[in-house]
């Protein structure tokens, strides 16, 4: 019932029906109006011909004293039946004649029409015979005057009229053809709603089912024949579907033959996404679970990188700029990296994007650089020792030969024992320099006393190298971090503390690490400029190394530029503990 009120072919007919009814109520009125004046008219030109005509023969029979004849046309008169009474009266308001014989020779103020005195005697006095209305349009009064015999009185013809049942009777004429037109606009609303069924109706409904049944994987109804709007709709819904369909399959033969994830997220919760076959293979779950559970994909995905895609997804409905992050995906074969680029598609005015976006599995990638890193790392180590077994060997040797020198020469007297002992600082100097170099190549301290002691270290080499005060905070404990995760950490150290050192113009520096559960905070604060790489055109092969440690030890890194409250840069790396994080259940949308 509800979805026929909504109907075109409801609205149409009880449109086309309150419309006819409007017209049909408003004509009404008017030819009840125009009937009823039509029969008033009527009766007043009746009462006029009337009153005119018994006055004339009025006149002429009472002077020839002949009475009967004067009765015979009153009740000739009276025949009408909307004649209530009439009155022929002489000149002293005497009823010579009346329509009720009771009547004769009464004056004229004892008779029912004793009320229109005045208007007889304004009548009399002009001679010309009037027709009025009283008693508010229910009596039609008719006075005529005529000479009465040779004394020359003034007689008078009063007759009344009842306007009732004539008006009565108008109305009801009205009303047959307001009935009549009634019937005819039910008919005809009834045959429009009927042509409408057939011509509008069926057809929508049919063209609501052939846009409701268009669906990739299905064939497309047959179009409607004809050329009117209608038919022309469902020939290009058909032309549509099969464009669809077309431009599909290409789309599906170029998703299926891609190694990387294609996926596309509608903006509509209940409309399934889609994804490729290669989503089986970069995160090892069926495709098949994502119609019933659009967020499976976020199992797979290790913990502390969840809340990084779900940032990127709110930031791409919102209608953001591309986005483009790397994550731990967690297999039954291990642990795998995937790059996620996305990227929103523009829908409608104030309405949410679709996201789509690519995930390719970088694994490989990962690994080869995780391999460059040993590899860089396993040089800088022996260049290293090699500068502290070898250089630094040879820079000890001259500098005890340069003061065996200065001692023989200081004995003997010789001139040139000051620049023996210039040549023996110098040595001295570059000697610690060596040491330095070689210490910061290949840091004992990681290995052998842990990173507490390799951070210290590395405090003291920027104080006594680039003359500023650096001071080194650490609570970690050392059992709880690998070799390898040490040596990344103390690398990402450096290269942050040597940069501030660099490019900051501070005068104070300070290196804060400590581990809390889960996760390890390291933290380089300066006084200094603030010191941001990703804002330059391009980063150095330092800050890159720290990149690819960071991805290693799957940290993040975090400026914070000075404000008000705290007057001084730092730069945050948070590294998690875990090497394989088990997914937690998670609520899904």
């Amino acid at each position: 019932m509800r979805r026929l009120v909504y109907s075109l072919q409801f609205k149409i007919s009880i449109s086309l029906f309150v419309v006819g009814v409007a017209l049909i109520c408003i004509n009404a009125f008017r030819l009840n109006g125009i009937s009823r004046q039509s029969r008033l008219n009527m009766m007043k030109n009746l009462a006029f011909t009337e009153g005119s005509r018994l006055s004339g023969m009025s006149q002429h029979l009472l002077r020839r004293n002949v009475s009967r004849a004067a009765d015979l046309e009153l009740s000739y008169s009276s025949t009408n039946k909307d004649l209530r009474l009439g009155l022929i009266l002489d000149g002293k308001n005497v009823v010579r004649h009346a329509t009720m014989q009771q009547m004769r020779g009464l004056n004229f103020t004892e008779t029912p029409l004793a009320g229109v005195s005045g208007l007889l005697e304004k009548v009399r006095e002009s001679m010309e015979g009037k027709v009025f209305e009283r008693a508010e349009g229910t009596r039609l009064v008719a006075i005529f005057p005529f000479w009465e015999g040779q004394s020359q009185g003034k007689g008078s013809v009063v007759l009344e009229y009842d306007l009732e049942a004539p008006l009565e009777a108008a109305s009801s004429v009205a009303l047959q053809a307001l009935l009549a037109q009634s019937l005819a606009l039910t008919g005809g609303c009834l045959a429009l709603w009927l042509l409408l069924r057939y011509l509008v109706t069926n057809r929508v409904e049919t063209l609501v089912s052939q846009v409701h049944s268009m669906s990739l994987e299905t064939e497309p109804m047959s179009a409607m024949h004809g050329q009117d709007e209608l038919s022309q709709v469902s020939q290009a819904v058909r032309l549509t579907h099969d464009r669809l369909r077309h431009s599909e399959q290409r789309l599906r033969q170029i998703a299926a033959t891609m190694r990387d994830v294609f996926w596309l997220a509608p903006p509509d919760s209940s409309s399934q996404a889609f994804v490729n076959e290669a989503y089986g293979t970069v995160f090892s779950r069926p495709a098949t679970r994502l119609r019933n559970h659009r967020w499976d994909w976020l199992h797979a995905i290790a913990r502390e990188d969840r809340h990084r895609c779900l940032e990127m997804l709110r930031a791409l409905r919102q209608g953001g700029a591309r986005q483009e992050i790397e994550v731990r995906v967690t297999t039954p074969e291990g642990m795998r990296w995937v790059r996620c680029r996305g990227f929103a598609v523009q829908g409608g005015e104030d309405h949410e994007c679709a996201v789509a976006g690519i995930a390719m599995d970088v694994s490989e990638r990962k690994i080869l650089e995780r391999r460059l890193l040993d590899t860089a790392e396993n040089e800088r180590r022996r260049i290293g020792m090699d500068l502290h077994d070898d250089l630094c060997q040879r820079l000890a040797a001259a500098l005890m030969k340069t003061g065996v020198l200065q001692s023989a020469l200081a004995r003997t007297g010789g001139s040139h024992e000051p620049l023996a002992a210039e040549l023996s600082n110098d040595l001295s100097e570059a000697t610690s320099i060596a040491r330095g170099f070689a210490r910061g190549l290949a840091p004992v301290g990681i290995e052998a006393l842990g990173i507490t002691a390799a951070l210290s270290d590395l405090g003291d080499f920027i104080t006594r190298g680039f003359k500023i005060p650096c001071r080194v905070e650490c609570s970690a404990s050392d059992a709880d971090l690998t070799g390898e995760s040490a040596t990344h950490i103390f690398r990402v150290a450096q290269e942050l503390a040597t940069n501030a050192a660099k490019h900051a113009n501070a005068s104070w520096i300070e290196i804060s690490f400590e581990m809390t559960g889960r996760e390890a905070r390291l933290l380089v604060t300066h006084d200094g400029i603030p010191y941001r790489p990703t804002a330059t055109s391009g980063e150095g092969m330092g800050m890159h190394l720290v990149r690819q440690r960071l991805d290693a030890l799957g940290a993040s890194l975090h400026f914070h530029p000075p404000d008000p409250e705290e007057p001084f840069s730092s730069v945050e790396c948070l590294i998690p503990l875990a090497d394989n994080p088990e997914p937690h259940p998670i609520e899904t949308a």
